[in-house]
């Protein structure tokens, strides 16, 4: 293939990754347009309020590290995927277990979109995570932890192979003693 043409599908697969990550980065900051595709646990089954007009406790380091250890599980089970599995190409099969209702009612539409893009670009995914760690400056307590994960996502499709860097921070609430992802927005 001559230097141009090679040069004009380099530009070309490079814009259409900045367009797939624009969308990826739209449908999980803020859609929530349909209910998930899926039954996650009652919220009942987990989640306790605390008495009204008592505010939670601070974090211990063992409840910090447990929200930092599900922040990187669901970093991980997110961005790991190949199309040769299809049917774990829906977020919420993978996610299943990891999110609060309301997240998952925020990337409901990815159910449809995620799979018929990753059948169709032939892509795979595989995800590094180089640091996460609770943020010092959020308001975390015993109920509600923020973690500030920085990583590298390997997406090959259509033959190419392109690293994405990510840096995002994550809303994790407490369901019982299990942490899951409430909310996630870029950062820095």
């Amino acid at each position: 293939m001559p230097g141009a043409a090679r040069r004009q599908l380099a530009r070309r697969t490079a814009g259409f990754v900045a367009l797939l990550v624009a969308a990826l980065i739209a449908l999980t900051t803020g859609c929530t347009t349909s209910p998930p595709s899926f039954t996650p646990a009652s919220p009942a089954a987990g989640a306790s309020l605390p008495p009204p007009g008592t505010r939670p406790g601070p974090a211990t380091p063992v409840q910090q590290r447990a929200a930092v250890a599900a922040a990187r599980h669901f970093a991980h089970r997110l961005l790991t995927y190949t199309h040769r599995v299809p049917e774990q190409l829906a977020p919420s099969v993978r996610l299943r277990g990891l999110i609060t209702h309301r997240y998952a009612a925020a990337l409901a539409p990815r159910d449809r979109v995620d799979p018929a893009l990753a059948t169709a670009l032939g892509e795979a995914s595989s995800v590094h995570i180089t640091s996460a760690r609770t943020a010092a400056d959020a308001p975390g307590d015993s109920d509600t932890q923020y973690v500030l994960l920085t990583c590298t996502q390997r997406l090959t499709m259509g033959g190419h192979t392109e690293r994405i860097e990510l840096i995002w921070s994550l809303r994790l609430l407490r369901y019982s003693d299990a942490w899951r992802v409430d909310e996630v927005s870029q950062a820095g």
